[in-house]
């Protein structure tokens, strides 16, 4: 009797979330401004300081907060989902103090998909996930030696996010969100030279402001 009661229910919510989905499907298709087909997108973003913690270091080595720039070309299958590539590079200060100096760029290099939110007006909310590299790479300065080198920390990250595009005109609009991403550095390459790490996970907050375009 258990058995069938949660059998029913299970099927009683796989049903209501299909016919949510297929509901979702079918008012974005009757939205003016959800566009299919390919886009293009350029934008400013602003980024959250990275700090690496672990084994390899005595103490948090802190970066600050920077700006940057990145793009993002898409594909809309329907008005409600579509897949992306986007890549960005923001400028990522160590902080005083630290022993080893430098001014990183900390670039995101991700595969994503998005869905829409319709509202039927100009304005579309949409959520995204993603998953790609993280790179945070300068040339650097040892306090104490005066040594200059190229460093590089990279590792995968995944992301969620979210965000609303703002249509000013049938083929462009205003597109801004928030994106957090999760992952480990967990490879060095120094002056060509390749090295395995052991750091704890990092979690980055990145704000955007952009424009997007739909041919």
């Amino acid at each position: 009797m258990v058995s069938r009661m949660k059998g029913a229910t299970l099927t009683s919510l796989a049903l209501a979330l299909a016919t949510l989905t297929l509901n979702l499907t079918a008012e974005a298709q009757q939205s003016p401004n959800a566009r299919t087909g390919l886009m293009l997108g350029v934008h400013t973003v602003g980024s959250q300081g990275v700090t690496l913690e672990g084994e390899e270091f005595d103490q948090p080595y802190q970066l600050d907060s920077g700006f940057g720039a990145g793009v993002t070309l898409g594909y809309a299958f329907n008005r409600t989902f579509s897949s992306f590539v986007s890549f960005d590079v923001a400028k990522q200060k160590t902080k005083e103090n630290e022993a080893i100096e430098g001014s990183y760029g900390l670039g995101h290099l991700e595969f994503g998909v998005r869905a829409n939110l319709p509202l039927g007006t100009k304005a579309v909310p949409y959520v995204t996930g993603s998953m790609g590299r993280r790179a945070l790479a300068a040339k650097t300065t040892d306090y104490e030696t005066g040594e200059t080198g190229d460093v590089a920390f990279h590792g995968r990250m995944i992301g969620v996010g979210g965000g609303i595009e703002l249509f000013f005109s049938p083929n462009l609009s205003i597109d801004g969100g928030v994106q957090l991403s999760l992952g480990k550095f967990d490879h060095l390459t120094q002056d060509g030279e390749d090295y395995d790490l052991a750091l704890n996970a990092t979690k980055n907050v990145r704000l955007r402001l952009g424009v997007t375009w739909h041919p």
